[in-house]
């Protein structure tokens, strides 16, 4: 690992630590990288989640749409440090706890998702409103 990638390990440090464990827990599982991040695809795990440089997916998720809108989340996290579990880790797993299909409100408009779709790329109609900025290339 150069210096960059070492400041922003410890810059992450509380997700890289989580992420890494749950990767453990989670696995076994197939492996990739998206951009640069670790993903894993499990049968463990029920939804998405982002840690740091650490994707999790349940692998009935195996579609790019989904690693991208972690991928945006792990971009929060590099932007937010030590803040992205307090201002979106935790609002975002309440979310996920609360939030049903059944709901008149679609997941994507909470703003940690809509904000995470935003920095991937990815437009959903009638949420995602601001310009599209350029995929990221896996």
């Amino acid at each position: 690992m150069g210096v960059k990638e070492t400041i922003l390990f410890v810059w992450q440090l509380p997700q890289n630590l989580l992420g890494w464990l749950l990767t453990r827990v989670m696995s076994p599982g197939k492996t990739s990288r998206f951009c640069d991040a670790e993903v894993l695809l499990s049968a463990r795990m029920w939804g998405g989640i982002s840690l740091g440089r650490y994707i999790i997916l349940s692998d009935r998720m195996d579609h790019p749409v989904h690693a991208r809108h972690e991928w945006g989340h792990t971009r929060q996290s590099r932007m937010l440090g030590p803040l992205y579990l307090p201002v979106i880790g935790i609002p975002s797993l309440l979310w996920a706890l609360w939030w049903r299909p059944t709901r008149r409100v679609s997941y994507f408009a909470f703003f940690t998702e809509r904000w995470a779709d935003r920095l991937a790329g990815i437009r959903r109609p009638g949420i995602t409103s601001s310009p599209r900025p350029s995929p990221p290339r896996p």
